[in-house]
């Protein structure tokens, strides 16, 4: 190097190597500089670098990479005895994440050298680098090919592939001892046309929760005007009159089915002008819509037998119906797991079943069929029996087992007012055929009363008694109150008996007991021959009563309400007229005949409670306080008019 350096500061020597790299950017003088001996310190500023800095940087560079190398294993192949060795000495690579794949061949034996004709082997790899083999499909069906190449080709990015292909050709080579080398093609599958919809493809999961978010408020609306009903003591009331339990229940079905089909309508026809159904049948839409809107109605009656409070029935009804469509979400999750079995038995939840159907309308628009007559036997889901007739025949078997259940609470748990039954009584001959013996009131039980005490009038002979209340008592439960006490008192036809006594000697329990609003908790009544422990039904077609307070409808006018309770009497519409006149007559408001009765005077409210209960020509009537709360020309009013 030395003398190369002295080579280069000859004068001679100079010139004739810079005509040498003449053209080129260096010179003799560059080539001195880079071969220096002096040190980086004291080059001048600017110099260029010397052969000493190449070589520091090149040691430095070398001493890194085997800084590096030193955490890389370059022993990638490592044999084991047995699969089971593999198996844990993998599973402890695996945690410092070493481990890429084991190869197992199990007809090859370590002490042969032979080929076998047919050769196995396995790849066992980590689960997050191939496909999961759990699963014969996706969780979520879509339409279009398993191309992304994240989720949908482990193979290839995991080196399953790959690791095949050396194996396949090193066999190839063991066996035939060619070394050719054979070119290797991947190509997905092809599959046919289909709709690329995303929004389609969102909706199809999110579609049952936004149909049954929608029917909410519809449900909690409906529960609160049937309880409102039971809280107000209405349906107790037109249940006195005679209106028959059935019926109450029939014209809740009716008043509530309208609106939610006029929904439905106009649901078919946002879907469809929309296009968010653009190829399902509207036909069958509404179908659909319509099965569920007259289950959910159904359980909007279930619901109500639950509760007797308005209010919190609408609040807690909405969070019940919700709740219900709950065990759809986890018949999704695990629908691998979930057969046809499961699902129908699941379907027993009404929101369930229609949950399945939302979901098998999305699925067909997905597939660019939609729902038609032709298909809906039809499951869009491969090996799966469950079509949207099975949801719509399962939605018209909960609202069978609903009315049942329904029909059983609230005759057993009738709430606050109304004498429950028997938890048997499905299962009585009464309850289907009802008592035909009539009872003799002049003695019943073979009783004469309290004729022999003191302080009583001797029971009249000669007139039929048509109300006989014998050995009545009534003990309420909270706080265990005796109310009425062995109370045995008979009230005879053509007369007015009145009740006196101070607050809290039970005038109105005893009153309530007669109409059945609450049962007694031993004894019994006769109204005309009937006992009304059973034959409650029959004695209320012959009953008016007048409760204490005013119950009456606010969006109902006095003519209205006249002819409500006459029509449930049965009188004929000729019948209605005549005495509709009569009666607007006898409790003077004539002017007021067209006007509801939330803007009438309470003294008005109560001559009108008054004079419903004579509506129809009623046998027996019963008038809790008619007078209280009223002025006294109103008062004299009810008077003229007892």
């Amino acid at each position: 190097m030395d003398l190369v350096r002295t080579l280069l500061q000859n004068n001679a020597s100079a010139r004739f190597l810079n005509a040498q790299l003449s053209g080129t950017p260096w010179r003799v003088q560059d080539v001195s500089g880079f071969l220096s001996k002096r040190s980086e310190d004291l080059r001048p500023p600017g110099a260029t670098f010397t052969w000493r800095d190449v070589f520091n940087e090149t040691d430095q560079a070398v001493l890194t990479i085997s800084r590096f190398m030193e955490c890389v294993n370059l022993d990638k192949l490592e044999p084991v005895a047995n699969e089971e060795r593999l198996v844990n000495k993998s599973m402890r690579l695996l945690d410092d994440r070493k481990f890429w794949a084991g190869i197992v061949f199990p007809d090859i034996r370590s002490n042969s050298s032979e080929i076998p004709a047919n050769i196995n082997y396995k790849i066992r790899m980590d689960i997050d680098n191939v496909e999961r083999t759990n699963k014969i499909k996706d969780g979520y069906w879509d339409p279009g090919p398993r191309a992304d190449p994240f989720e949908d080709l482990r193979y290839i990015w995991g080196g399953f592939s790959y690791l095949q292909d050396v194996i396949e050709h090193g066999i190839i080579r063991a066996v035939t001892g060619s070394r050719e080398k054979m070119g290797v093609y991947i190509q997905q599958m092809p599959y046919p046309c289909y709709v690329d919809d995303i929004f389609l493809r969102v909706m199809s999961r999110s579609m049952p929760l936004f149909m049954t978010l929608a029917w909410m408020y519809s449900v909690a609306i409906i529960i609160k005007g049937v309880v409102y009903e039971k809280e107000a003591r209405l349906k107790e009331t037109m249940r006195i009159m005679g209106l028959n339990n059935g019926i109450l229940w029939l014209s809740w079905f009716i008043s509530s089915l309208i609106p939610l089909l006029i929904s439905a309508s106009l649901l078919v026809l946002l879907l469809k002008m929309g296009n968010l159904l653009p190829y399902s049948d509207p036909g069958v839409v509404f179908l659909f819509l319509s099965s569920f809107a007259v289950v959910t109605i159904m359980q909007c009656f279930l619901i109500s037998t639950l509760f007797s409070r308005a209010n919190l029935a609408a609040a807690c009804g909405g969070i019940i119906y919700f709740t219900l469509y709950l065990p759809y979400v986890l018949c999704v999750a695990w629908q691998d797991y979930v057969g046809f079995g499961a699902k129908v038995f699941a379907s027993l939840l009404s929101p369930v079943a229609f949950g399945f159907g939302c979901e098998y309308f999305a699925l067909f628009e997905e597939q660019g069929v939609g729902i038609q007559w032709s298909n809906l036997l039809s499951s869009p889901l491969e090996q799966d029996s469950y079509s949207l007739t099975t949801s719509i025949a399962l939605m018209f078997l909960d609202a069978f087992l609903y009315g049942v259940m329904t029909w059983y609470i609230e005759a057993v748990f009738p709430g606050m007012y109304g004498i429950p039954r028997r938890w048997y009584f499905p299962f009585t001959k009464s309850y289907w055929c009802g008592e035909t013996q009539r009872t003799d009131l002049s003695t019943p039980n073979g009783k004469q009363g309290n004729a022999d005490a003191v302080c009583f009038e001797e029971e009249p002979s000669h007139i039929q008694p048509g109300v006989f209340i014998q050995g009545l008592v009534k003990v309420y439960s909270h706080g265990n109150k005796l109310a009425v006490d062995g109370l045995t008192l008979g009230f005879y036809e053509g007369q007015i008996t009145s009740f006196l006594g101070h607050n809290g000697a039970g005038k109105t329990t005893t009153m309530s007991i007669l109409t059945g609003l609450f049962p007694p908790t031993s004894g019994t009544a006769y109204i005309l021959g009937k006992d009304i422990r059973k034959d409650l039904s029959t004695i209320r077609q012959s009953l008016g009563v007048c409760p204490q307070h005013n119950v009456l409808f606010s969006m109902l006018t006095v003519e209205e309400h006249v002819w409500f309770y006459a029509r449930l009497k049965g009188l004929s519409e000729e019948a209605v007229k005549a005495e509709m006149e009569q009666i607007v007559s006898d409790i003077g408001l004539p002017e007021k005949r067209q006007a509801r009765t939330n803007t009438l005077s309470g003294g008005m409210q109560r001559k009108l409670s008054v004079a419903l209960a004579f509506v129809g020509g009623s046998k027996v009537i019963i008038l809790d306080e008619p007078t209280a709360g009223v002025d006294p020309y109103s008062r004299r009013g009810i008077w003229d008019l007892l």
